[in-house]
């Protein structure tokens, strides 16, 4: 069905707007808990704990844990946790209970993971054996070694940001561009002094308000914000709540986690206070559950619906038009709700459109599926999802069939009783197309 999306009547409108960027959270995060060997599971809207031993990585199935830095929701059913000192990615499974062996070779002294641009990129450190050193490595979807990209210095936390990658650089102090294309050195988002700017950075992750974040691990210690061209604009000391910062994530609520050596910390932005969340631990990578592998960059924020949360997309299997092999989903929404999922090329933010709760993040010519079987709902859970056909992308005047290199965008509408009866959507999702 390709007719032009009706409701509401501003959606078709191109409204200029500053957009609001998301991270790709779904309302869960996990916590790497070196000191007990677990990842545990906290709100991704307050911070508060729901599963405080999500994954047990000390079974006695497969490799030992050593020193594990962060855990990525692969999407695809997978759970990869990165070890830096066992130099390996352990595999378990998405619900946490089953150990799966682990993947690759070739890794020394590894850090950050993160998947995006229908690859996979791991931060190396080690010099332990030929092609190592400082290097970004990049695997395919399927784990598989691709190529070993020289890094300037040691490379720590990995993100998406503005189609590239963003670095954390902790030997130079500074945040770095790559180019997802070539694996090359761009430039730098960020030049600190390593003074009185950030020194040696750990995780980097985005706020709700599309800022950067990330843990600076001595002195000064704590949490450095920039805006999106990589302009320091908040420096929040955690010196005496929590030894070496490392782990750092934005909440849905504004404030944010911080992982140090010593706990989870939750920092209050309107307090200007920091409080302990699990107190004792050495509190490594903060990630989301469920969206955490998803393809694509999520942006514009989603407004809380009834069920306390905001409704967040993903989308997992591959962003070649040759596989054809999207699924998009929408995770965080009520049960029992109808729901479908919009296209475009524009992304916007128009505030309650006709009447909805929600923000629309899409502009321009916005395509809708609602074609047979394309309606959802999400019955008992609080999921919808979709395989979509990329030879009949929906727009107001037609299927069409996306092309590598395009840009599409991806939200999705959905009814609510909040209290009453009313609509809300999800948060944006940007999907850069290859071969």
């Amino acid at each position: 069905m390709t007719r032009p999306l009706a409701l509401p009547s501003v959606l078709g409108l191109a409204v200029g707007v500053a957009l609001l960027a998301v991270p790709a959270s779904a309302q869960q995060l996990m916590v790497v808990d070196n000191t007990n060997n677990r990842i545990v599971l906290v709100s991704a809207v307050d911070g508060s704990v729901t599963t405080p031993v999500f994954i047990a990585l000390d079974l006695g199935t497969g490799a030992a844990p050593g020193t594990v830095i962060q855990a990525l929701d692969n999407g695809t059913g997978e759970i990869w946790i990165t070890d830096q000192t066992a130099d390996i990615v352990h595999r378990w499974s998405d619900d946490g209970t089953t150990y799966l062996g682990e993947w690759g070779t070739g890794r020394d002294n590894i850090r950050g993971i993160h998947l995006d641009f229908n690859r996979v990129w791991l931060c190396n450190f080690g010099t332990g054996g030929a092609g190592y050193g400082f290097a970004v490595k990049e695997y395919s979807l399927g784990a598989t070694f691709i190529a070993s990209h020289t890094f300037p210095g040691s490379p720590f936390g990995i993100i998406s940001h503005n189609n590239e990658l963003l670095v954390s650089d902790s030997t130079n102090d500074d945040i770095v561009r790559v180019d997802p294309a070539t694996g090359g050195v761009l430039g730098l988002f960020h030049d600190s002094d390593g003074v009185t700017g950030v020194d040696f950075p750990g995780q980097l992750s985005k706020t709700t308000a599309g800022t950067i974040l990330t843990a600076g691990l001595v002195t000064p210690a704590g949490i450095f914000e920039y805006d999106t061209l990589g302009n320091q604009i908040n420096y929040f000391n955690s010196t005496g709540f929590g030894s070496t910062p490392q782990g750092v994530h934005g909440l849905i609520n504004g404030n944010i986690l911080l992982g140090t050596g010593s706990g989870l910390l939750l920092y209050d932005r309107v307090a200007g206070t920091f409080t302990t969340v699990i107190g004792g631990i050495d509190a490594n990578y903060i990630t989301p559950l469920g969206a955490g592998g998803s393809l694509g960059t999520n942006y514009c924020m989603a407004v809380i619906n009834s069920t306390g949360t905001a409704a967040s997309m993903s989308g997992s299997g591959s962003l070649s038009v040759a596989a054809n092999n999207l699924t998009l989903r929408t995770t965080g929404m009520p049960q029992n709700s109808f729901g479908y999922f919009l296209t475009g090329r524009d992304a916007g933010f128009v505030a309650n459109p006709g009447g909805s709760q929600g923000n629309l993040c899409l502009s321009g010519n916005i395509g809708r599926y609602v074609g047979p079987g394309q309606i959802q709902n999400s019955g008992g859970s609080d999921t919808i999802s979709l395989s979509v056909d990329l030879s009949q992308h929906p727009t107001p005047s037609g299927a069409v069939q996306v092309v590598s290199g395009e840009t599409w965008r991806f939200s999705s509408w959905f009814r609510d009783a909040n209290p009453t009866s009313t609509s809300n959507f999800a948060d944006g999702l940007e999907c850069v197309f290859t071969n």
